[in-house]
Parts: C-alpha cells; structure tokens; sequence
C-alpha cells in the first residue's frame, strides 16, 4: 500500500535521493564499496573514472556520511551499508524485470506472493525456455530432464496431467524424495481417474508427500536441488502457458524458489494418500 506521505518526504529530500542516482559514479563507488574497503586505485580501475573524477565524488559521498576514509582507503559507515543494500536491491530489481520483461508482462505476476514478486531480482540470472516450431514440445522435455536429474524435489502446482503425475510417481518409486504443495481446486481433481489409480502406488512411500494449501493460487514452481522452474498463467486468462518457464541454477534462484515453497508448504495439510 503506497504510503500517503513518500511524495512529501520525496520532496524534502529529492536532492539527495537524486544525487545518488543522476550520477553514475556516484553509484559505482558505493556499489564497490559494498564488497569492501578500496584505495583510490581500486575505485580508478572499477569506475574506469580518474582520480580528479572520483575524489569530488568521495568527498560528496563522506558529506552524505555514506562514506568514511581511512588511510590510504575509503569504505561504507553503518548508514552507507544500509543505503547500498536498498540500492542493490532495486539495481536487481530492474534489471531482472526488464531482462525478463517480455516473460513478466505476458503473465498473471499477481499470482506470486507480494513478499516474492519485490524480489524478482534473485531471478536475474534466469532463461526463458520456449515452445519453438522446430520443437513445440522444448519447454515440457527441459522440465522433464530437471526431474530426472534432481536428487529431490520441491514443487508448488495448480496444474497437472497424466503425464506429469506419472513421471513422478515413478521418480518416488525409484527413491527420489518428493514434496508437492497443491491448491484444494487440484486436489479433488486428484480423487479421480487416472490420478487415483497412481495414487495408490504412493502409499508407503516414504519419500514422496503431498500437501494441500487452503490459499487459493495459480502456478507452478519446482525447486531441486540444481534447478528451479517457474510457469505461470497468460496475463488476463485462466490459461496456464504450458509455453515458455523461465529456469535457473543460479543461487539466489533456487533460494527464491525453496523459499517459496516452505511459504506454501507453512500453511498446508498433509493429504492422505490411503
């Protein structure tokens, strides 16, 4: 919810908010010197900026109290650190929203959790896998082959078919442990034919559970333990695009992932397979 005074405090403080943005030297040297101290060589070889350039910059930065020089060096005071964190967060941000822009404008984001959706970011380093005409099956057979390599495997879905439970199924029979969280929409769906006779198969099956989430969603995120993949709904549809994923082994994305998952898994009931 927008807080009804920023315009106001954005107002009083333009000046300094736009200082550290309308300058790009101004940003490179606190982004540099987020990851630690640096002499004024370090900075001369990060900014490819003279000293001439970056001492006026510094000494703007130390009136700020973003910055504090040593001898020989310059780092982040307590306040600095705190700004550049925000600051790389929304350098992220953005860069993963626009490297991704088409993905994201095409599909239903409103379904990702909001704590989720402002960290988008942690997807920068992802790719968007698509259907092609050559090979309109591409985005279904990468998805199989992350199942089929992962050691375990943790997914949220609104969506299944016959093909994809059976897969699973067999991937719990040969010993890879499975967790699925499901909306109650999908579970009844789970009562019936074919997916009730595999469910059978499941019971006693240790390593595979599945969890129903009372919070309604539309989705599908699997995390492994080397890969996640993200599906979503065509923006202003109840189409899922079986189309394009966006997929990464990037850290920061797999975190994204499992953590999204435990957020659904929190408020989710076991199901009873028997």
């Amino acid at each position: 919810m927008e807080d009804p005074g920023l315009i106001e405090i954005y107002g009083e403080f333009c000046d300094d908010i736009q200082a550290i943005f309308r300058s790009g030297i101004l940003t490179q040297i606190l982004i540099a010197l987020y990851s630690g101290e640096q002499t004024l060589a370090d900075l001369r070889t990060i900014t490819g900026s003279s000293s001439q350039t970056l001492i006026p910059r510094i000494r703007q930065l130390e009136s700020l109290h973003y910055v504090e020089s040593k001898p020989g060096r310059c780092a982040l005071t307590p306040l600095g650190e705190i700004v550049v964190d925000e600051i790389g967060h929304l350098v992220r941000l953005m860069a993963g929203i626009h490297k991704h822009g088409d993905f994201w404008v095409t599909h239903d984001i409103a379904s990702i959790p909001e704590p989720f959706r402002k960290s988008l970011g942690d997807l920068y380093d992802a790719t968007v896998i698509r259907a092609v005409a050559e090979n309109i099956l591409n985005v279904h057979t990468q998805f199989l082959q992350i199942l089929n390599r992962a050691e375990w495997i943790h997914a949220v879905s609104s969506i299944t078919t016959p093909n994809l439970a059976e897969v699973l199924r067999n991937l719990a029979l040969r010993g890879t442990p499975i967790e699925l969280v499901v909306p109650e929409s999908l579970a009844e769906k789970l009562l019936s034919p074919p997916y009730a006779d595999m469910k059978g198969d499941l019971v006693g099956i240790d390593t595979f559970a599945l969890y129903v989430s009372p919070e309604p969603f539309q989705l599908g995120m699997t995390a492994t333990d080397s890969y996640l993949s993200l599906g979503l709904y065509k923006r202003g549809t109840e189409i899922y695009d079986l189309d394009s994923d966006l997929v990464s082994s990037d850290p920061r994305a797999l975190l994204w992932g499992e953590q999204l998952f435990q957020h659904y898994k929190a408020g989710a009931k076991k199901f009873c397979l028997e």
